[in-house]
């Protein structure tokens, strides 16, 4: 067999046909020798397409610099060219890919990002109520600074939404900087929220700190009595603390609740948080909690006269959540202590609640406990009882016509018990 030689400046160097270096450059010499152009419009086609693949790129990487731009340049508009900035804020923010995230904290920068002394009262109002509508973080945040750096507040309506929403986060800093800020300018929520204490407490609390946040509370919970703005928010951060504890089931937090509600009660004569204690107590599922309700309830006699005028609503707040258990525990709390009235009361509400789910059953247990206790029901009660009584024990009446004739019936005649 022919044996394929090539020259180098070495000298004359022999390749066997056989191998694989040797059968490419055989084809290639073929190639060459019968299509002498085929080797020049590989070439070419080799060439057009690496720059087809370097015009692709350049258009991509232009087309993105062009959009960064358009949007860059859209951010820095004068908010007076835009009635609607604070809303496509966000939305262009929120079109952004990921990885032009270092390029927004740049733009944010206070070289070059939004400066709010540009902006007007209700433009800074409506720009933070569109961050917090959409739950954009990080752009409510930058704003937050901006209002801690250059003292400009938004109004006392918006201003709650943030602080709350500040607080949902866990965000001490900032509610740390309003608070010195609010100080600084002698705004009125430094007093009316005793140094936004309630806030304070809520963020602290989310943030695990649960013996801080209680020590708050009580700190600020005598400034907060002064408005009843204040109390109304000091009172809602307190039950917030409290139905997340025994929703937790943390007996050792509770107790420091329960201790934390006895020092408030002998400071300041309020029942309030003492009540809000007991009554997450007293719904509770487990002994131990009933236990401390029980105790609390014997304990003071302002919660007493405080169960006992809001013997009604209290019921029925158990009964919207389905705890029977509760209302019959509660029953017999006033019956021990001779609360006849709201007894009655809760008794007339259990009838309803059975009445309405045709429990024939727990309907006659309560007519007879009502008998008994010599607290009648009501005469439409008593129509009611007796209506259930004779549809469920009728064997005749299978249509909905005799039904309805019974009911009539019974309707047209009066009963007395």
């Amino acid at each position: 067999m022919a044996m394929l030689t090539r020259l180098t400046s070495s000298g004359t160097t022999t390749v066997a046909p056989g191998s694989p270096k040797g059968l490419q450059r055989f084809q290639n010499y073929l190639t060459a020798f019968l299509w002498p152009g085929a080797s020049q419009r590989q070439q070419r086609k080799a060439s057009t397409q690496l720059d087809a693949i370097d015009c692709f790129t350049n258009d991509l990487v232009n087309r993105k610099t062009q959009k960064w731009e358009e949007l860059r340049e859209n951010l820095m508009k004068p908010v007076a060219e835009d009635s609607n900035y604070g809303a496509n804020f966000g939305q262009n923010v929120g079109l952004m890919s990921k990885g032009m995230m270092s390029d927004l904290k740049t733009l944010r920068s206070p070289q070059l990002g939004l400066d709010i002394r540009s902006l007007s009262q209700p433009q800074l109002d409506n720009l933070l109520l569109a961050t917090l509508e959409i739950k954009n973080k990080v752009d409510f945040l930058y704003l937050i600074r901006q209002c801690v750096r250059w003292q400009q507040l938004p109004c006392n309506e918006v201003f709650i939404s943030c602080l709350k929403y500040l607080s949902s986060l866990g965000r001490m800093q900032q509610l740390e900087s309003l608070a010195e800020t609010c100080r600084q300018l002698k705004h009125p929520f430094a007093n009316t929220y005793s140094d936004l204490a309630p806030f304070k407490a809520i963020a602290l609390w989310h943030n695990g700190n649960s013996d801080v946040a209680l020590m708050t509370l009580h700190r600020g919970y005598g400034g907060s009595l002064n408005t009843d703005e204040g109390r109304r928010m000091i009172r809602v951060a307190f039950r917030t603390i409290v139905e997340e504890t025994l929703a937790q089931k943390s007996e050792a937090v509770l107790i420091s609740l329960i201790d934390v509600a006895r020092d408030i009660y002998r400071e300041h004569k309020d029942i309030f948080v003492v009540a809000c204690v007991w009554k997450q107590c007293f719904a509770s599922d487990w002994f131990c909690d009933q236990k401390s309700a029980g105790e609390l309830f014997e304990h003071y006699k302002e919660l007493q006269q405080l169960v006992d005028r809001r013997a009604s609503p209290l019921c029925s707040s158990f009964l919207s959540r389905h705890n029977i258990d509760a209302v019959h525990r509660l029953i017999e709390v006033f019956l021990q202590h001779n609360q006849r009235t709201a007894c009655g009361n809760c008794l007339s509400l259990l009838f309803n609640y059975q009445y309405l789910r045709k429990d024939l059953r727990a309907c006659a247990e309560i007519v007879k406990s009502c008998s008994e206790l010599e607290m009648p029901l009501n005469e439409l009660q008593n129509e009611q009882f007796l209506s259930l009584f004779l549809d469920q024990s009728d064997p005749f009446e299978t249509t909905a016509g005799n039904r309805s004739a019974a009911k009539y019936k019974t309707k047209s005649f009066q009963y007395k018990f």
